[in-house]
């Protein structure tokens, strides 16, 4: 019996996944269990995300300098 790393568990559940997702009718919940794949996995907040690159695109926008806009 071989075992599988967490990287070859999460590639195998994500291809099963959606592998499931194109064979499942428009509309259509699927379901699976997700075990322990991903319990090693960073968790993010979405708004945390959200904010960081919303301050991240003033930062690059505002560096004080003129755009050339002559093109």
């Amino acid at each position: 019996m071989a075992y599988l790393t967490k990287k070859q568990e999460r590639e195998q559940f994500l291809t099963e996944f959606l592998r499931r997702l194109r064979e499942a009718p428009p509309g259509a919940r699927v379901y699976m269990r997700v075990g322990e794949v991903f319990k090693d996995a960073d968790v993010v907040s979405i708004d945390e995300l959200r904010a960081a690159r919303e301050a991240a695109l003033v930062r690059d926008d505002d560096d004080g300098k003129e755009e050339d806009t002559s093109r």
